[in-house]
């Protein structure tokens, strides 16, 4: 059975909470924005797309082989922003510093993924946590003028794991359920 997949960094439930305090900062331009719940909060490091159970496992075996080394690491976030742009954002997100080890990690789960013929993402990696999606246009300008003007203290978060996640698409938004956790070194 083919079952739609991520690998991802998950959110401590601390940083959950600094992220919910973000969110209300946004919500109050009244924009309409679906924001995401805080326990779906993580840094997606690929999208695997369906991909059957079988595969999965031994995607997630070979993962675990390939990152026993890495170490773990602490991000800071330290900007918001939106995709494709600030001015005309279709997903609302609070991003990471750039991290020697997360650049690594990142390129052990692509080469892991490209054995398993995952298409590699052409983009460039920006590690971010998605806080919204854009449902329409009615208070964007006042969301634009939110995210250009929101400030707050750096966010740190120590990466300890990496987990892959089932996400279930529903009328009411995405559901994600853990597959399986593969620990970083302490």
């Amino acid at each position: 059975m083919k079952i739609r997949c991520f690998i991802a960094l998950p959110a401590s439930p601390a940083l959950q909470q600094e992220f919910s305090q973000l969110q209300l900062k946004l919500k109050a331009s009244e924009a309409s924005v679906r924001w995401e719940r805080p326990e779906k909060f993580h840094i997606t490091l690929k999208f695997l797309g369906d991909i059957e159970e079988s595969r999965l496992s031994s995607l997630t075996s070979s993962l675990n082989a390939s990152v026993q080394e890495i170490q773990s690491f602490t991000l800071s976030f330290r900007s918001v922003g939106g995709f494709p742009s600030s001015e005309q954002p279709r997903i609302v997100w609070v991003g990471a510093d750039d991290h020697p080890t997360l650049a690594t990690l990142h390129q052990h789960v692509e080469e892991v993924c490209s054995t398993f013929d995952v298409k590699k993402d052409d983009r460039m990696f920006h590690p971010h946590v998605t806080l919204g999606r854009i449902k329409g246009t009615h208070n964007i300008h006042r969301l634009t003028e939110v995210l250009k003007n929101i400030t707050f203290e750096p966010l740190d978060f120590r990466c300890a794991e990496i987990r892959t996640m089932r996400s279930e698409l529903l009328p009411t938004g995405s559901n994600y359920t853990l597959m399986s956790a593969i620990p970083l070194q302490p």
